[in-house]
């Protein structure tokens, strides 16, 4: 069996991935990606499949468009023969080995094989090499109102405190601490014990026949506290560090606390 080689390929044959597992690209690093394409040419050749008479990418769809714009007639290609299942699963590899990868589009293009039943959650799982928590952290980001998309996809927001604040059963609350998120910015464990602390009144209030409503749920974003064991100091809770100590250390350390 042959190894594929590189030939030049006309670049009106190339066609994009469809679908494409980033939806848009960075204008920065797009930017000089085109200024070395200009000076050096395309130094790693793309991945591509053949489709009939074209190619299709399958690793390399920036460098595609980067060659466009910096006015490449041909571009250095690498034919395989793959099928679809293997196609989709080289280009999710190729997209987590990058320095940049956009969690959304990668999120979507995770969601769209497991929901059209090209994979099963498990197979997507192990042919990645990721736990199945982030597989389905990835489904959450999927299912996560456009605004917060986009906040994730441009870096505003981070993706722990999203996932906790996606888990908020009100939207219009979830919307407003997003928005708190973004001005003032906000911890994962924050927004956990926010999200906790908004679904647990939305509970109470179904328990009693109440709807929730922006009057009679929590508005004030807390953060959470904590209590040292030593010192009994109520304390923010991104203030602290967690240690782990015996029984004995611990009652030593306070006795030396009142000592003093």
């Amino acid at each position: 069996m042959h190894e594929p080689q590189i030939q030049m390929a006309n670049i009106g044959l190339v066609d994009r991935p469809n679908p494409p597992v980033r939806e848009k690209f960075d204008e920065v690093e797009m930017e000089r990606l085109v200024a070395s394409i200009r000076e050096n040419g395309i130094l790693v050749p793309l991945m591509v499949v053949a489709r009939e008479n074209r190619f299709e990418v399958v690793d390399g769809d920036r460098r595609l468009q980067a060659a466009w714009t910096a006015g490449l007639r041909e571009i250095p290609v690498v034919v395989h023969v793959l099928d679809a299942s293997q196609v989709h699963v080289q280009r999710m590899l190729a997209n987590l080995d990058r320095h940049d990868p956009d969690p959304v589009s990668e999120a979507k293009y995770i969601a769209k094989l497991i929901y059209d039943k090209t994979f099963t959650f498990e197979e997507i799982s192990k042919k990645l090499g990721r736990s199945e928590a982030w597989i389905q952290g990835r489904l959450t980001i999927a299912e996560m109102p456009a605004y917060m998309q986009a906040a994730l996809s441009e870096d505003k927001i981070k993706l722990g405190v999203a996932l906790e604040l996606q888990e908020i059963k009100d939207e219009g609350t979830k919307e407003r601490y997003h928005t708190e998120a973004l001005r003032n910015g906000m911890s994962v464990h924050s927004a956990r014990y926010n999200r906790m602390v908004v679904n647990e009144a939305i509970e109470a209030l179904a328990e009693s026949g109440q709807t929730a409503t922006p009057e009679n749920l929590p508005t004030t974003i807390e953060e959470p506290m904590v209590k040292c064991a030593i010192s009994d100091e109520v304390v923010p809770l991104n203030s602290t560090r967690f240690v782990r100590v015996s029984v004995s250390s611990l009652e030593a350390a306070r006795r030396a606390l009142v000592a003093r």
